[in-house]
């Protein structure tokens, strides 16, 4: 019986992620291609062909970022997002899908993003990614102090710390690779996780 269950462990591990994955991927292709191809449908009549929804809403994303980049687009989503702030449920969950998005996707400040580990007490690590100058003056000890974003594991959430940036050590690793060690406790952190 042990053996089975064993088995049906490692099947759940092999086929659930895949699964979740790949519907994840769907509903998103299918929810983008829904929006923009009924207007196209509408347009381009019978030239129209699967999937150019979606080729669609790729394109227009990357020519938002594109003036995103141009001061124009920086004014324009500037004002929107004080906007947003004025709405007080929608500002928090504005802010936290921005925030989010803003660490996971890499961008201009990604040098300024690395894995740290710090030793809360001797002996005792804790893994951390560097997400930007202290935005608070503390201390009254003159050190440099950056922000270093701790996640706990299993879930959305974590703790930011201003630490001294001489109590930290740079880890030689991905902010991805670090993220999915540490959300995952561990587990899903080893090169060659036990099959």
């Amino acid at each position: 019986m042990k053996q089975l269950m064993t088995w049906l462990g490692k099947g759940m591990l092999a086929v659930v992620p895949a699964l979740v994955t790949l519907y994840a991927l769907i509903w998103l292709f299918s929810t983008l291609e829904g929006l923009l191809g009924v207007p196209l449908q509408a347009v381009l009549g019978n030239l129209y062909v699967p999937g150019t929804g979606l080729l669609l809403a790729v394109g227009l994303l990357i020519g938002i970022g594109v003036l995103i980049d141009l001061y124009v687009g920086r004014m324009v989503v500037d004002a929107m997002e004080a906007m947003i702030d004025r709405v007080p449920v929608v500002k928090s969950i504005y802010g936290a899908v921005r925030d989010l998005l803003q660490f996971a996707i890499p961008g201009k400040d990604e040098e300024a993003r690395r894995v740290v580990a710090w030793e809360c007490k001797p002996g005792v690590w804790m893994v951390g990614f560097v997400t930007g100058p202290a935005f608070v003056p503390v201390g009254s000890d003159g050190l440099d102090r950056v922000s270093v974003y701790f996640p706990m594991s299993y879930q959305i959430g974590g703790y930011t710390f201003l630490l001294p940036e001489s109590e930290l050590t740079t880890l030689e690793m991905t902010v991805e690779d670090a993220m999915k060690g540490v959300l995952t406790a561990g587990v899903m952190g080893r090169e060659n996780p036990e099959r």
